[in-house]
């Protein structure tokens, strides 16, 4: 749902994006940034400091946004880049839930997220192979990690989880019958 605004994220971050590209900052130090940003969040988070956990997905999670504004708006948009940032989103989701696991004890409901969000993420990595766009659904990774940082900051993690956990399953769900729906208009089309 929240991808939906990335056309105008790119438009908001234009002016601090500029700075950095003139600056020589590449949109792949970003990503990296992005990723040592999540696992320390994930330590934080581990260790039951959620307010600086919470802080630090949300700082991780503008770093995602701003590596792929920033190659839009320098014209340093690469296939390698765009492979890297979501190689790299999905370790920082892996690390996050494997913290929520541990600080909470509830293993089944973390694995059951975790499962989830690498779900959503494969199942429209595997749609746009044979369909032009698959991002329906209502619990992308913004949408997820905005969840988590609300049970952080309000103290009811493992139900943010399990939220997460339920909301994710759903979205994967939605895309596989999404991509059937379109997979069968084509092939009418085609008829």
């Amino acid at each position: 749902m929240l991808s939906k605004i990335k056309a105008y994220t790119t438009e908001i971050l234009d002016p601090f994006t500029k700075l950095l590209c003139s600056a020589g900052v590449k949109p792949n130090y970003v990503t990296f940034l992005g990723l040592i940003t999540g696992f320390t969040a994930s330590y934080f988070i581990a260790t039951s400091h959620f307010t600086l956990g919470a802080i630090l997905i949300l700082l991780s999670g503008f770093m995602d946004m701003l590596d792929g504004a920033l190659a839009r708006n320098c014209g340093k948009v690469t296939a390698f880049g765009g492979f890297l940032d979501s190689v790299f989103d999905r370790y920082v989701d892996i690390a996050v839930f494997a913290a929520l696991g541990y600080c909470t004890k509830r293993w089944l409901v973390a694995i059951l997220a975790m499962s989830g969000a690498l779900l959503v993420s494969y199942t429209r990595a595997r749609a746009e192979h044979i369909i032009d766009r698959c991002d329906v659904g209502i619990a992308e990774r913004s949408e997820r990690l905005l969840i988590i940082v609300a049970g952080l900051l309000s103290g009811y993690v493992w139900q943010a989880v399990a939220v997460v956990a339920v909301l994710s399953h759903l979205t994967a769900i939605h895309r596989v019958v999404y991509t059937n729906a379109r997979l069968k208009k084509i092939k009418k089309r085609r008829l």
